[in-house]
């Protein structure tokens, strides 16, 4: 079986993962919860999403922050869990959804700053990428294909199947859905899969690349955008039926990315390196050269980034 990880997802991951099954069964020994740490916003963190006005990050020892100031200052959420968290989604200011290691699916409903353990999955599998639709539909992917749903929230989920043959047994390191309901999930080898039936099916897509393709999301006009080693940006004008693929100088991996106010890109990846633009990039690579795993806008603009150093605003995103 496979030993890889998508690094820019899993900076502190442990190496040791479980194999995805099927149904849902309860945590086994009970959960410890995070330690509360004085420099939480320093721990290593992966996930980093808008709640409302709020941002919210996630990473190692189950640490969530949270930062009503437009990433000036961050205080520690209370979570039930000491797992890595690698990503999190919400559907408004107060719903949102985390999930990690052990298979782990945290919930909050108030904007971040109490969790619960909603569910661990069966097998306890490393999970990578959790979207909602809505309230109630929600998809989340992993290791070895681990994908699940659910329609009632997250209390309740069932594995799906993404692609075929030897291809549902890759990574699937994220899932995203278009304005209009269009679900997509990139994977190992240059992967990635689009599913217009609510995740009943998955097609796979040629993306042209045979490198790992570690994150997506929808463009400002509505073009698919992935993104994966080597420093490739892959472009879709006409829903992931085809893509264009842009790349830069500096070959660093990349690992996620925001829409800016006029409707270009900022990415961020490996080695401090962040992008900015639409076909062409400017490239600023930072002094730290840490690895960097998500990237937000706060609400008056500001440039939020998260990873290996853990979260901080370094300008703006304009």
């Amino acid at each position: 079986m496979k030993k890889c990880f998508p690094l820019m997802r899993l900076i502190c991951a442990l190496l040791v993962i479980a194999a995805p099954g099927a149904g849902v069964q309860a945590a086994d020994p009970a959960p410890v919860p995070a330690m509360k740490a004085r420099l939480a916003a320093k721990v290593a963190l992966t996930g980093l999403v808008r709640a409302g006005d709020a941002l919210v990050a996630t990473g190692a020892y189950g640490t969530v922050v949270r930062s009503t100031d437009n990433g000036q200052t961050w205080q520690q959420a209370e979570v039930p869990v000491s797992t890595l968290l690698t990503a999190l989604h919400f559907v408004d200011a107060e719903r949102g959804w985390a999930v990690g290691h052990g298979g782990v699916v945290l919930a909050t409903t108030d904007g971040g700053v109490k969790w619960t353990l909603q569910q661990q999955l069966a097998d306890k599998p490393v999970l990578l990428s959790v979207h909602f639709v809505s309230a109630d539909k929600g998809f989340a992917v992993g290791a070895y294909g681990s994908a699940w749903r659910t329609v009632d929230g997250g209390r309740n989920w069932s594995p799906m199947v993404v692609g075929s043959g030897r291809d549902t047994d890759m990574h699937l390191n994220h899932i995203f859905a278009t304005r209009n309901g269009v679900l997509f999930a990139t994977a190992e080898f240059g992967l990635a899969f689009r599913s217009a039936d609510g995740g009943d099916s998955w097609h796979p897509l040629t993306t042209g690349v045979s490198g790992s393709l570690w994150n997506g999301l929808e463009g400002a006009n509505g073009e698919i955008v992935l993104l994966g080693m080597s420093g490739r940006v892959l472009v879709s004008a006409n829903g992931g039926d085809s893509f264009q693929v842009f790349e830069h100088d500096s070959g660093q991996s990349l690992s996620a990315a925001v829409v800016d106010a006029s409707g270009g890109l900022i990415v961020v990846g490996s080695g401090g390196l962040v992008l900015r633009g639409r076909e062409r990039f400017e490239t600023e690579i930072r002094a730290d050269r840490q690895n960097l795993a998500a990237v937000a806008l706060a609400a008056d603009g500001g440039l939020i980034v998260a990873g290996q150093l853990g979260v901080e605003r370094v300008g703006s995103g304009n």
